[in-house]
């Protein structure tokens, strides 16, 4: 497992993650943890790109499960239209995002929607937030668009009233190397 972990920190090619896959099914290694370790080795591989584009050619994809029970936004064929109201934190994370120059952020309602959005904004780089599942989903949406990643996993997943680790949004939306890429 030691291994694997230590694999996982390296900038690895799609090969050898899908190799490190087979090994760990192989071994036991419980599937939650396989997919920890694909979401941080992408991570790790688009980091640099990601941190050198410009906010405003980045955008934030949050899923709607961020919602309070009792959330008041509808929802339109491009998200969630958050108004603001105060009973979860996506309205400020939209706030924060508007005032360091991103694209968009965007909630949304699934990982579908993701290539519609893509197409339609054309974006250099995403940072998306979401379960295990839809973020290693989303790394393979991002390689065919040719779109820098960084993917959050949620710290409680489920349908409803999830929650992250908030604090790691901020550094991660707020993320640059200095290098902008042209």
């Amino acid at each position: 497992m030691r291994t694997i972990e230590g694999l996982a920190r390296l900038r690895l090619s799609e090969f050898a993650v899908s190799r490190l896959e087979r090994v760990a099914a192989r071994m036991g290694v419980d599937e939650k943890r396989v997919l920890e370790l694909y979401v941080a080795a992408k991570n790790n591989v688009g980091r640099g790109l990601f941190n050198r584009l410009p906010y405003s050619e980045r955008i934030i994809l949050l899923p709607q499960c961020l919602r309070s029970r009792d959330c008041p936004a509808r929802a339109d064929e491009g998200g969630y239209l958050c108004v603001d109201c105060g009973r979860c934190r996506l309205g400020q994370t939209i706030r924060m995002a508007e005032a360091l120059g991103y694209k968009r952020a965007i909630v949304i309602s699934g990982g579908s929607v993701v290539p519609k959005i893509f197409t339609n904004l054309r974006p250099r780089g995403c940072l998306g937030v979401g379960c295990l599942k839809e973020l290693v989903l989303g790394s393979f949406v991002c390689e065919k668009f040719g779109v820098a990643g960084q993917g959050l996993p949620l710290l409680k997943d489920g349908c409803f009233e999830t929650d992250l680790d908030w604090d790691m949004l901020e550094r991660m939306m707020n993320s640059r190397s200095g290098l902008a890429v042209s």
